[in-house]
């Protein structure tokens, strides 16, 4: 059976979610950032705004650019839900990075494997475009984003479909077209290859993928080591790099920067204990939505001064709940907190991950059963009102020093990692 994968990137993803909580800036230029743009509309594209292009230069080049620093919590969910809804459409979905999926779709779902095997169907009835035009009107219905998908035989083929799809459009490249399709790329566009690697290309009077496939495999192999085989292959669209599920949770965690405005430190220590009390109730309720547990609290910090230190802990009951884990996330934070030094950055992560029922529940513990209904309860009202309706424990203390909405705080660089 021809193999088929189909890769998904979302339009704009930071700058669409701005949109999508702001309806007042559709159409206009908005580029999400702190110091350099990580995302731009494609308006502000089209007056000459790049990514990794330094905010006062975007602005510069578009005085009426929309600047917003981004809730990179809410576009965490965001991808959840992108995820999500294309696992109803394959089972073997690969979560690459902040808005990029793979899906191999080779046999599934029925109606796939029959349009693949039917080897009297011309090109158009083999197609997969209408499949991919059920994802696309799935995710917009679930998330409101668009999305652009390519399909090819392999991830570099269909990557590069991807390209030519945006914004919003489906590229599929048939099986045996994989040569055309690839030839007037620039060798910078192919998956491995980085600026230097381009350079060295160039040198060699290589600038497209068609005067790539020229050059001899075993000159790419003394070039580059190992990655001139992947090189090889790649060019030709012949890759055999699967589609790999994202892995099980393995940990949860959460952290944020501060722009230190005080000089006391012992002042900002109280808020950094405050942000710390909210990053637990975080990892925790992703804990109990994920139905597990764990046993290894670690908290880190980073100071002003460049030094960092980190401390953890190894409880021999496991639990999801958000009390018992901000206790010892607290007893953590205090150790690090003794140089009396501003804090940059502080987080959690949540380690010695298990399945839920695998806990000892304490049936016979009436209070422990009555804390586990009441979280249950908090996590109800969030799912129906916002992470932001309820706060819990020295989280409160936050409320006046940091934006605070339906989804929570707003914090300033949360981390995206699980």
């Amino acid at each position: 059976m021809d193999r088929r994968i189909l890769h998904l990137d979302i339009d704009a993803f930071l700058a669409s979610v701005e949109q999508l909580r702001d309806p007042s800036l559709y159409g206009r230029p908005v580029a999400v950032g702190t110091g350099v743009v990580a995302s731009r509309s494609y308006e502000a594209k089209a007056r000459g705004v790049a990514t990794a292009m330094p905010l006062y230069e975007a602005l510069r080049r578009c005085p009426d650019l929309v600047v917003r620093a981004g809730d990179a919590r809410l576009c965490e969910r965001y991808r959840q839900r992108v995820a999500k809804t294309l696992r109803q459409f394959a089972p073997v979905v690969e979560v690459c990075s902040l808005d990029d999926f793979y899906a191999d779709l080779t046999g599934v779902p029925l109606r796939v494997q029959q349009a693949l095997c039917d080897a009297t169907a011309s090109d158009g009835e083999r197609s997969l475009r209408p499949l991919c035009e059920d994802v696309r009107a799935a995710v917009r219905a679930a998330t409101g984003l668009s999305v652009a998908q390519g399909v090819g035989s392999t991830r570099t083929v269909a990557r590069l479909a991807t390209t030519r799809a945006k914004p919003g459009g489906i590229c599929e490249v048939p099986m045996g077209h994989e040569l055309d399709f690839l030839a007037e790329f620039a060798v910078r566009d192919l998956p491995g290859i980085g600026p230097k690697t381009a350079e060295q290309l160039a040198q060699f009077g290589v600038a497209t993928v068609r005067e790539l496939r020229v050059v001899d495999r075993e000159l790419l192999r003394q070039t580059f080591g190992a990655r001139g085989d992947e090189i090889y292959w790649r060019c030709r669209g012949l890759d055999e790099a699967p589609v790999r599920d994202t892995p099980a949770l393995q940990s949860i965690s959460r952290e944020t920067s501060f722009e230190p405005a005080c000089d006391d430190a012992l002042q900002q220590h109280g808020l950094v204990r405050a942000m710390l009390s909210y990053l637990v109730d975080r990892a925790a309720a992703e804990l109990r939505k994920t139905q597990r547990t764990c046993r290894v609290v670690a908290v880190r910090v980073r100071h002003v001064d460049g030094h960092e230190g980190e401390s953890r802990r190894t409880q021999r009951e496991p639990t999801d709940r958000t009390d018992e884990l901000s206790l010892r996330a607290r007893s953590l934070l205090d150790e690090l907190l003794a140089r009396r030094v501003l804090v940059r950055l502080v987080g959690v992560t949540l380690q010695g991950l298990a399945p839920r029922s695998a806990a000892q529940l304490g049936l016979f513990d009436e209070e422990e059963r009555a804390r586990d209904k009441l979280f249950a309860a908090v996590d109800a009202v969030r799912e129906r009102h916002g992470f932001g309706s309820l706060l819990v424990g020295g989280a409160s203390a936050l409320l006046g020093h940091v934006p605070h909405g339906k989804h929570g705080f707003r914090l300033r660089t949360p981390s995206l990692t699980k």
